[in-house]
This record gives C-alpha cells, sequence and structure tokens, in this order.
C-alpha cells in the first residue's frame, strides 16, 4: 500500500534549505507514497490556556487548526520535521504545539510509535545550538521513534545542497532509513537509550540525559569513554506505560484544584493589586 508521510515545515520560506531538505529525502524514500506538507509557521496555533478542561472530557476551548495537524501526524505513516535555527534553537512555534498535545492524553489517537526524521538547518557550522535536541525532545515526549536525527549546513535558501555532494548523498541516506526496520545505532559516548550526546554532569560520574531525562554514569576506559544509562522509573514520558500515568497525575492535580481553589484564591489575591501591567 502507497505510503503516507506528513513533513512539519518549522521555516516561513518558501523553497527554503528546510523545504527542499525534506522534498530531497523524499525522493530516495523507496517505498512507494504520498508527501503532505505542513507549514506549521502558516497555521493557526494558539498558546494553550493551561486549564486542563482537555484532560476533564470538556475537549480544548480554542478554535484553530492545532487537531488539523495533530490528526494528519496520527494518520500517517511516518513523519518528518524541519526546523531552521533561530538564536541556536528551532522556530518557537513547535513549543507553543508541544504545549497544545497536553490534549493527545484523552485524544482517541496517538503518535507513539511513529517513525519520524529530524532535521535541522543552520547557517553556521557549529551554531545549531539545542534545535536538535528540541525535536528529539519533541519526538521522545510524544512517543514517536526516531529514526535518524541530522544538523545540514546552508543560510541561503537552497544552499544547504548549493556545491554540496556530501549533504546531498546524507539525504539520500535518510531517505533509505526511515521506513527502515533497522535499529539506530548510538557513539558509546551518547545516551544508548535515545541517542542524544547532551548531558548533565549531576557530580562525581553521576549524569542525567537531558533529551530522555534518564539517568546513568560516565565510565571510562583509559581514552575511552561510553555512559551507562537506565530507564528512570520516576520518568514521566519516556515509556507508554509512564505516559498514562502522567495523564492520570494531571487530571488529579485538576480535581486537587478544584477542592483547594478557595483557599488558593485568598492566597493569590493578597498580590492582585500590585505592579502595572504593559
Amino acid at each position: 500500500m502507497k505510503k503516507n508521510i506528513v513533513a512539519l515545515i518549522l521555516s516561513p520560506r518558501s523553497s527554503g534549505n528546510c523545504e527542499i531538505l525534506t522534498k530531497e529525502i523524499c525522493r530516495h524514500v523507496s517505498e512507494e507514497h504520498d508527501l503532505t506538507l505542513v507549514r506549521l509557521t502558516a497555521k493557526e496555533i494558539k498558546p494553550c490556556k493551561g486549564c486542563y478542561a482537555c484532560l476533564m472530557g470538556g475537549g480544548c476551548p480554542l478554535d484553530d487548526d492545532f487537531m488539523e495537524v495533530a490528526e494528519a501526524m496520527a494518520n500517517s505513516d511516518a513523519v518528518i520535521i524541519a526546523t531552521p535555527t533561530y538564536f541556536i534553537g528551532a522556530n518557537g512555534v513547535l513549543k507553543v504545539f508541544l504545549d497544545r498535545c497536553l490534549q493527545l492524553f484523552s485524544a482517541k489517537f496517538s503518535l507513539r510509535g511513529k517513525p519520524v526524521l529530524n532535521l535541522v538547518t543552520a547557517g553556521i557550522k557549529g551554531e545549531a545550538g539545542y534545535s536538535e535536541m528540541m525535536l528529539n525532545s519533541f519526538s521522545l515526549i510524544l512517543g514517536m521513534k526516531i529514526k535518524a536525527s541530522e544538523v545540514f549546513y546552508g543560510a541561503l535558501p537552497g544552499e544547504v545542497f548549493y556545491e554540496n555532494e556530501s549533504q546531498l548523498k546524507r539525504a539520500a541516506d535518510l531517505g533509505a532509513k526511515l521506513f527502515s526496520d533497522k535499529e539506530r545505532s548510538f557513539a558509546e559516548w551518547a545516551c544508548p537509550l535515545c541517542g542524544s550526546d547532551v548531558i548533565q554532569l549531576l557530580g562525581k560520574k553521576q549524569i542525567q540525559c537531558v533529551v530522555c531525562r534518564n539517568y546513568g554514569e560516565i565510565v571510562t576506559d583509559g581514552d575511552s569513554l561510553k555512559l551507562e544509562v537506565t530507564i528512570n522509573p520516576d520518568n514521566i514520558f519516556f515509556t507508554e506505560e509512564q505516559a498514562g500515568r502522567h495523564g492520570l497525575w494531571l487530571q488529579g492535580m485538576k480535581s486537587r484544584f478544584m477542592k483547594l481553589r478557595g483557599k488558593l484564591a485568598k492566597l493569590t489575591g493578597a498580590y492582585a493589586d500590585e505592579g502595572e501591567w504593559l
């Protein structure tokens, strides 16, 4: 059967590097497919109000394009996410979209297990910042299966492939990976659970992976270094069971608020008249 690939393009530029990179990759997907492009910056995605109505069976009160995009992703066979680097991070629309994904805890569909390619473009080598980390964290929180995550360099529209055969080859390789059954391989110094090479040092040899938020330690042997990481049982998103448990916790917090709101209102009311709003 023909596959359906949904690509979230986080750049507002028409025919920019994110767009042509995605299309070049899909030229090398061997499976017959349709490519559905979503320019997320052109969609109306309102910031989450944090009202928890979606978790309590009331549905989201915001009327915009969020659910259209989320359902398209859920109904796809694979997802591609491509972002430019803005101030060493991904386009902010990604976080706005992720915040709205709170309602997926009670939705009739899930993104869990969905294969995804995460792509970052940056104008200056070494200056992609935490863009890749943001895409990988986004994907893991939603339970998607990261098939590959890579940074491509090019500032001007089209420069990502201008006189750059190596990046064309990398794009072709990614196309072959999207529906491959082969598992990702990670460097020894990367987190063995998610592949991230971004870690937080906690003292002595203890570390926490910044992307999947699991704990471990640094193991050294002469000149070699590797990470040993185990699943944190208190993690709130890494496994399906943990995500489900967190959803119940959020519902419980809403119920707790309803019981305490009178007392909390007295406390917060004491601050109500301080300062002036712009």
